[in-house]
């Protein structure tokens, strides 16, 4: 269940990992204050190929499973909106 290949939730464990590679490149970049140059490799191309694998697994997920790929379009769109109002607002501890 939930890997690829099950019959039930294929893909879900996918995304699972996924996410959690793209949060480990996050957290690398947050611990050097933004620094790319990480010991371990440039975080500016790490932290692409993890969105690229994260929206690879998403569109697996949607595509492979019971999901309507248009409400979850339409939740993006309202939420995409939402993060750039929050981001024109600015820093709301200035």
């Amino acid at each position: 269940m939930f890997a690829l290949g099950d019959d039930e939730w294929p893909g879900a464990s996918k995304l699972n990992e996924e996410c959690g590679e793209l949060i480990q490149v996050i957290g690398k970049l947050m611990g050097s204050r933004g620094d790319i140059n990480h010991w371990s490799y440039n975080l500016r191309d790490k932290f692409h190929e993890e969105l690229g694998d994260v929206l690879a697994a998403i569109t697996f997920l949607i595509d492979y499973n019971d999901i309507d790929e248009d409400a979850v379009c339409e939740q993006s769109d309202r939420k995409y909106k939402q993060f750039v109002e929050w981001h024109l607002a600015g820093d709301p501890l200035d």
